[in-house]
């Protein structure tokens, strides 16, 4: 069940789907785990392959090689960081019948986004969150305690300044993770501010390097989780927009409908009217490497 758990928690983080926590248990488990991505396309190649296996044999030579301007080591060193903490892989086998006996147990007291764990929608992300997270941690094995969560952003900073894309939108994703709540944020203004504005240029130069997961992170930021300010009409024209590249397109249909409808609550129908234009302008923006108008 605490597998389970992590898994939902790392597919909501990554969306902000909302996932409701029942119990303190389970909220313990839930909060030391990491949101669900994939490992990208590297923006900036290096000649030697990255280290495989756990994350005590290796993390030596990421860091080292990270330090040397690798800019994949220190992407890879973010994404354990960030995401592996408290995961286990389990086989496809087990996590079915897990997955079962969890839905049995909890019935309508453990939700994601809302909705029901049974909800064919609910699988559809689980089990891409799970194809997700095996594919960046399942041979990381343990981290250490010594290893702050907060790590994550200085390796994703360091690899962005080097032209690593997806660090870009991880930054945006990870920036805010060391102040968890709204005094935290309010004791630390100017680093939050730095950030936010940080983030605000990452995102701008990944859109404009053709990196298709700064759209979704741009309607994240601009929608359900508005960091970077609250504009509906702008968060469905980049989800749109971002739906029609490969990697968009090749989403579940499930977990689609569920990221679309969190974006929906917020938005009016003249919002979602306007949107469909603007996706074509900043189809259009991204299509040509510049930022859209």
């Amino acid at each position: 069940m605490g597998a389970l758990v992590a898994l939902v928690a790392g597919v909501a983080a990554w969306w902000g789907l909302g996932r409701d926590r029942p119990t303190d248990d389970e909220h313990r488990s839930a909060s030391q785990a990491t949101p669900a991505d994939a490992p990208g396309r590297n923006s900036v190649p290096a000649a030697a392959p990255l280290p495989q296996g756990s994350f005590l044999d290796t993390h030596q030579e990421l860091e080292v090689r990270a330090r040397a301007g690798d800019v994949r080591a220190a992407y890879r060193l973010g994404q354990v960081i960030s995401r592996c903490r408290e995961y286990q892989p389990i086989p496809g086998g087990a996590f079915t019948e897990m997955l079962a006996q969890a839905i049995a147990k909890a019935g309508s007291s453990m939700r994601l986004g809302g909705r029901r764990m049974d909800d064919p929608d609910v699988l559809d992300a689980l089990l891409y969150g799970k194809d997700r997270m095996d594919a960046i941690c399942g041979d990381v094995g343990d981290l250490p305690a010594s290893v702050s969560k907060g790590d994550a952003r200085a390796w994703f900073e360091l690899a962005a300044e080097g032209g690593h894309t997806k660090a870009m939108v991880d930054y945006a994703a990870f920036a805010f993770e060391e102040f968890p709540s709204e005094a935290d944020l309010l004791d630390n203004a100017a680093e939050v501010v730095a950030r936010r504005e940080r983030a605000r240029g990452y995102l701008r130069r990944a859109f404009e390097a053709g990196e298709p997961e700064a759209l979704l992170a741009l309607a994240a930021s601009h929608g359900h989780n508005a960091y970077l300010g609250r504009n509906m009409t702008d968060a469905l024209a980049y989800w749109k927009a971002y739906r029609r590249t490969g990697e968009g397109s090749q989403l579940p249909q499930g977990l689609a409908r569920m990221m679309e409808s969190q974006l929906l609550e917020h938005a009016n129908p003249r919002q979602i009217r306007d949107s469909e234009r603007r996706s074509l302008e900043i189809q259009q923006a991204f299509q040509q490497r510049r930022a859209p108008r």
